[in-house]
């Protein structure tokens, strides 16, 4: 299986980490391998998911309130460690330094592959035990490289995608019909023709068309317990893959928190981010609480958010 994914990357001369794990199972030992030749070979990975737009507007942002103040208050603990780490002593630090070194990149990698449909926290909670498996290879990567953090780094991905792979069996065809409808729009606002958009997604152009027939005329709210609805997206969801699911996060969104809360090699201020950025300080402020509001947001475990009168969300 391997020397057959190792000849199709070389001919395609990269590789996208969630078309591997969708199209293969690999063990830890096979996924060293496949790290192995990928650093070795110097073959540039491409990420192929659509970046998190501002299509769900929250209408109540204390909808999913419960689950933002649980996300905060996990990276503000990140955040004061580091800050605690500052005041030890060098000894200290590098027992330390290690440990918090590789929690670090288990939630920045957790930010980078949040999507619609999959919690946060259930995230993290896959990319530290992938981060826990590649720190048993840690001996033979140090004969490789002395940077060690692009294997281990990448181990919390394959825990990710292949945690996100798995629960997708599990998830209604109607919820993924309706993402899958949320994505259609990010690429129409994108500009990008309705070809281009089927070719990407591997999907029908008349599928496409299906779903936009189906949601178009339907406020959110009129999904809550509309069996008619969801029965007509069960019969027309078609096999669904990893790719195809938007990120909750944008670029600067992403960015704004590692700032925040130390995920890179510090914490920085307001003032440092606005700079880095190019914002306004004021805003910076405004910006990392609405990048928490849409990673609080979980559509799949409130089933369309089905049986609450309360919860409020719009399509923009």
């Amino acid at each position: 299986m391997l020397k057959n994914i190792f000849e199709d990357i070389r001919k395609k001369g990269s590789f996208s980490f969630e078309k591997i794990i969708e199209n293969h199972t690999m063990n830890d030992d096979e996924f060293f391998e496949f790290l192995k030749f990928v650093h070795l070979e110097n073959i540039p990975e491409v990420r192929t998911s659509t970046d998190g737009s501002d299509f769900i507007v929250l209408e109540d942002e204390n909808i999913f309130i419960e689950e933002k103040d649980t996300i905060k208050l996990y990276l503000e603990n990140i955040k004061e460690k580091y800050e605690e780490l500052e005041k030890k002593s060098e000894n200290e630090k590098e027992k330390e330094e290690l440990i918090d070194k590789y929690l670090k990149i288990a939630v920045k990698e957790s930010l980078l592959y949040s999507k619609y449909g999959f919690s946060f926290l259930d995230t993290v909670q896959e990319a530290t035990l992938g981060i826990m498996s590649g720190l048993k290879y840690y001996n033979e990567i140090m004969k490789i490289t002395k940077e060690p953090e692009f294997f281990v780094k990448n181990f919390a991905v394959k825990y990710i995608l292949e945690f996100q792979k798995e629960l997708l069996k599990d998830i209604k065809s109607s919820e993924l019909s309706y993402i899958l409808y949320l994505k259609v729009k990010v690429d129409k606002s994108m500009g990008f023709s309705m070809d281009e958009i089927s070719k990407q997604m591997n999907v029908s152009t008349e599928y496409i068309e299906q779903l936009e027939k189906l949601f178009d005329e339907v406020e959110p709210e009129e999904l809550i317990g509309n069996s008619q609805i969801l029965e007509k997206a069960d019969k027309i969801t078609q096999m669904y893959i990893l790719e195809n699911i938007p990120k909750k996060l944008n670029y600067l969104d992403e960015q704004i928190l590692v700032m925040t809360y130390g995920l890179d090699d510090k914490v920085y201020t307001e003032k440092e981010i606005a700079k880095s950025l190019n914002i306004s300080s004021h805003n910076v402020n405004i910006l990392k609480e609405k990048a928490l509001n849409k990673l609080s947001i979980d559509l799949m475990r409130n089933e369309f958010v089905e049986n609450s009168e309360d919860a409020d969300y719009t399509i923009n």
